[in-house]
């Protein structure tokens, strides 16, 4: 036999094969057959190295285990087993490889699914609804648009100082808001402070606009209050934040848009009826 390729002993080692694997090779290569002891006096390494090294040739299929003159003794099936062995793991590796981008491609897949369903973060709790505000200013680019339903005066607001601190917070960040309430008594009530809070707000009819629960539009994000229960519900999805921005922009704009002046139609002119003459 020939001795062992630089190519594919390089190869083998790249493989994960053991320098007593490749030494084994060489020898089996230069005598057909030998025996453990036989390959630790041409080799100086122990039997037990030997034994071990060994097993895994023959797991691979390079080579046999036979019984000649009475002794059992390893053979190389030959050098074509090597390449063979060569030939098959990379061809085994080539099919993982390919398995591994099919999964690298199916995990990017999954991330751009996940990158278009909702992203959903809920709050609890009057602590839970304050946290939830300053979440939103930290959302918010420019400003929050507001579906607000006024249920109580400032007097007698629950979050009454939390408010006075998150108005000073949000006029310092420059964070400017519209709201949309309820043309009511605590609605216009409301309105009447839009000049000390740093806001603007439209009045419209609760029979044809009805929210009972507060929805916050900032950024990608749209939030829900309820502040009868206190929890608050988080839903970053931006095209459904777009076509909520919409729909507000659309009402701000029919509500703030001027009025057409319908012209008066001219008096029409007073008649008098014809005096009649009799004739005699």
């Amino acid at each position: 036999m020939s001795d062992l390729p630089a190519s594919i002993e390089a190869y083998l080692e790249e493989a994960g094969f053991s320098q007593t694997e490749l030494v084994v090779l060489k020898r089996l290569l230069e005598q057909e057959a030998l025996t453990l002891r036989e390959l630790a006096a041409k080799t100086g390494r122990s039997t037990g190295v030997l034994d071990q090294a060994m097993k895994k040739l023959v797991a691979k299929g390079i080579v046999t285990k036979e019984t000649i003159n009475n002794g059992p003794k390893y053979v190389l099936r030959s050098l074509q087993s090597v390449v063979d062995w060569v030939e098959n793991d990379m061809e085994a590796k080539q099919v993982q490889l390919r398995r591994k981008h099919a999964n690298f491609e199916s995990f990017i897949a999954t991330i751009k699914v996940d990158r278009q369903r909702p992203d959903m973060q809920y709050f609890e709790g009057e602590d839970g609804i304050k946290a939830a505000y300053e979440e939103l200013l930290r959302l918010a680019k420019k400003e929050t648009l507001h579906y607000f339903p006024v249920t109580t005066t400032i007097e007698e607001d629950p979050l009454r100082d939390f408010r006075v601190q998150y108005f000073r917070k949000r006029r310092q960040l420059g964070i400017f808001s519209r709201y949309v309430v309820h043309n009511d008594p605590l609605g216009r009530r409301f309105v009447s402070r839009d000049p000390f809070e740093y806001r603007q707000t439209i009045l419209v009819e609760p029979e044809q606009y009805l929210f009972t629960f507060e929805k916050v539009i900032a950024g990608d994000t749209v939030a829900c209050f309820d502040h009868i229960k206190k929890n608050v519900c988080f839903m970053r999805f931006p095209e459904f934040a777009a076509s909520e921005r919409a729909m507000f922009e659309k009402l701000w704009q029919k509500k703030t848009a001027p009025q057409p002046v319908v012209a008066s139609q001219p008096a029409s002119p007073a008649t008098h009826p014809m005096p009649v003459r009799y004739l005699h």
